[in-house]
């Protein structure tokens, strides 16, 4: 097994956006080593009072698949705020076009679940390199 080095995000603020439980123990796992702040939201409703209110937030990791509120509606929410913050979409749903339609709607990187960790790190790295 690779271990993947975690990168330096000290100073970025990210907004994660899973209902799952399982797949929020991953993110926190993975994203505990790299010195970012982490707000969390576990439904769309959350997801849009937290970008909201947080003006500092840096990313946004969003899974499509929400209770509530959509994530393509969270990201859609996102995209008529800001058009610039890096958005990374998540789902297991690929065969369903939600990569085409998450990259028509503005998202900036579509990440397959299963997560995995290496793809997750060599993201980040590319959504805070400028």
């Amino acid at each position: 097994m690779v271990l993947s080095k975690s990168p330096n995000l000290e100073g970025i603020a990210i907004l994660i956006v899973e209902d799952v439980e399982t797949s929020a123990r991953f993110f926190e796992a993975a994203l505990s080593r790299t010195d970012a702040k982490l707000y969390w939201a576990n439904t769309g409703e959350k997801a849009i009072n937290l970008f909201d209110t947080h003006q500092d937030i840096d990313l946004v990791i969003l899974d499509l698949n929400l209770p509530e509120i959509s994530g393509f509606d969270v990201l859609d929410h996102i995209r008529n705020r800001n058009q610039d913050i890096p958005v990374i979409v998540q789902s297991a749903y690929v065969l369903s076009g939600e990569h085409e339609r998450s990259m028509d709607m503005g998202a900036n990187f579509f990440l397959e679940k299963p997560v995995r960790l290496e793809v997750l790190f060599n993201t980040l790295n590319q959504c805070v390199v400028k």
